[in-house]
């Protein structure tokens, strides 16, 4: 079966979103993926860029909450493992039921639209999310 790249790229923008939010929630003044140099370099290399701040997850989930901010911060982090993008075998792979994984590039510009649209629609989940709270 093949893999749906712009599902990818939007799922990629989607966990850039919570991770940013997770992120903030933790508090302090440096959000490394509230910069625009940094969003673009992930919307191209997620792998290579999103792959350090998911390792961090639970960290932040335990500084935001050591900080008050806890019931956010698990709102957030419990949507992690549905964002991450579903990858499907390649034509000639050893067949792997579905997994989840993130892509190494994406250099089409349709895929990068469809990342920030990702973005967008996560961020508006998550305000939704929390105004409920």
């Amino acid at each position: 079966m093949a893999i749906d790249r712009l599902t990818e790229a939007y799922r990629c923008g989607q966990l850039y979103a919570a991770l940013a939010a997770l992120e903030r929630l933790c508090g302090g003044t440096h959000h490394p993926l509230d910069d625009p140099a940094k969003r673009r370099q992930v919307s191209t290399e997620p792998r290579k860029h999103l792959a350090p701040h998911l390792w961090k997850a639970t960290r932040s989930l335990v500084d935001a909450t050591n900080q008050g901010r806890g019931k956010a911060a698990a709102v957030v982090f419990r949507q992690l493992p549905d964002l991450l993008p579903l990858r499907r075998e390649l034509p000639g792979e050893i067949r792997v039921p579905l997994r989840r994984e993130l892509p190494g590039e994406i250099r089409d510009a349709a895929e990068r639209a469809r990342f920030q649209e990702g973005v967008t629609a996560q961020e508006a989940a998550i305000g939704k999310a929390l105004a409920e709270l």
